[in-house]
Order: structure tokens, then sequence, then C-alpha cells
């Protein structure tokens, strides 16, 4: 599926951080680009949802700085700048082949086009959902669930 309009390639295959520290170049359009509900990146964004697409990593260019990165859990770590704090990058440590970039991030996210809501099960009930994506609970993917076993347990603190 294709999720640049208007045919604007180049806008948006670029973006990076609020203050310009981070910048990046992507090689290929985003896919699987998704609105995440999940508590870890409410939490991880101060929103009640965030939003990424997918790329293989080898499509990534950082062209300025790097992100600093935080593992979230123990299936996961996050990209941000450490200058200013944007959320830039998702990726399971299990799959480092691929990469997630946030949408918000891009110098044109009007550019994408959502294609399903994720981790639905965590979404605030508040929030409705009109725009006849597909919803599917992160409880029920087979992949998640795999990811997180290969990861062992979760060490309390």
């Amino acid at each position: 599926m294709t999720t640049v309009a208007n045919g604007d390639d180049a806008a948006a295959l670029t973006g990076g951080c609020q203050c310009g520290a981070v910048r990046y170049r992507l090689a290929q359009p985003l896919a699987r680009i998704h609105y995440c509900h999940c508590r870890m990146c409410q939490r991880a964004f101060g929103n009640v949802f965030s939003m990424f697409g997918s790329i293989p990593r080898a499509e990534v260019e950082f062209i300025k700085g790097a992100p600093k990165t935080y593992r979230s859990s123990t299936f996961a770590e996050r990209g941000f700048c450490a200058e200013c704090g944007t959320p830039l990058t998702f990726q399971y440590l299990a799959r480092l082949e691929r990469i997630g970039i946030s949408v918000g991030s891009l110098d044109r996210p009007d550019l994408v086009q959502p294609e399903y809501h994720y981790g639905i099960e965590s979404k605030v009930p508040w929030l409705v959902l009109a725009d006849h994506l597909p919803q599917r609970r992160a409880a029920a993917d087979p992949m998640l669930a795999e990811l997180i076993a290969k990861a062992g347990p979760t060490q309390k603190s």
C-alpha cells in the first residue's frame, strides 16, 4: 500500500526532532502506519496514543545527530532526541531488521495515511474512533506474544 499522498515522496521521507539536533532520511515510504494506544506508547509520548510507520532499518539514514535510546521493556527500545526529548523511533529487540518511525517526526506527516489502530485494549474510553480503520488488540498479536516470550520474564524493581 502506498502511504504517500500527492506524489510528494521527498517531503514525506525526511524528518527529525523539534530542536533540529537529529535529522533523518528514509530511502522508501513507511509501511504499516498505525495509531498505537498501548500504555507504553501513551507514557512515552505523553499522550493517549502514538503513531508509527515501519521501515527496514537499512533504509533509515540519520543525516544529523542520532537518537538516544531507552529500553522501555524487556522486548523493545525507543529512540528520542537527547536535547529536546522528541520521540523518534521504536524497535523490537528481536526484530532489528525493522524500525518504527514516529509519524509526528516526519517533515510532512500529512502525506502519510494511517492504516489501523493497535493496542485498543488500552484506548481511553472517551476517545471515539470514527475513522473506520481496523482495530487490533495487542494481546491478540501472535508476533508480540512471541517477542515477549523470547525476551524472558520482566524484572520488577
